[in-house]
């Protein structure tokens, strides 16, 4: 059996030659896929957050106001922040037209924007927000996110006592704006 044995200048001048080939052959085709592609999400620890953070605590409930409670952070939150807008009208209890919920909804999904998710089954790195969306989908009483906070932000009633208030809108369309990722 014959040996070959490269130095490391041969090799660096293969590596050069091996790329430079790849680059010549297909100029076009790579800088129109480049373009096509969105840029892949990076996995690294400082845009990383697990999944638990995303789906929050179930059971870790907070004190909103008198008689009305919700979980404290993740997709749990948002479904019951969006059941309690909803449903304003049946919370006496909500003096500021549900403004401070939905700047806590806000504030969590400002959390997640630019963040990036671990998928241990696929072996890859998503965006957090694509994550979160699935995830309110996958809830038992959430259909789709962007849809849901539409759906209140159109809500009128005759009593514009128990409606979101305008301020609480504001902060429901800015919740559209990171969902959508403007």
């Amino acid at each position: 059996m014959k040996r070959v044995r490269l130095t490391e200048g041969d090799l660096i001048r293969l590596i050069k030659k091996v790329i430079s080939e790849q680059n010549v052959a297909t100029p076009t085709e790579n800088k129109e896929s480049k373009k096509k592609q969105p840029p892949k999400p990076r996995c690294i620890p400082e845009n990383m957050i697990p999944l638990d953070e995303i789906v929050g605590q179930a059971d870790e409930y907070v004190k909103y106001s008198p008689g009305v409670t919700k979980r404290r952070m993740g997709v749990n939150s948002m479904v019951d922040t969006l059941g309690i807008l909803n449903n304003i009208r049946l919370f006496k209890d909500v003096k500021d037209g549900g403004s401070h919920l939905a700047y806590d909804m806000m504030n969590n999904l400002n959390r997640f924007r630019n963040k990036n998710y671990y998928d241990e089954t696929t072996g890859e790195c998503h965006k957090a927000m694509d994550k979160l969306t699935e995830l309110y989908k996958e809830n038992e009483h959430g259909t789709e996110l962007v849809k849901d906070i539409e759906r209140i932000l159109n809500l009128q009633t005759k009593d514009d006592e128990y409606t979101p208030s305008p301020r609480a809108k504001e902060y429901l369309k800015q919740c559209v704006n990171l969902v959508k990722g403007q």
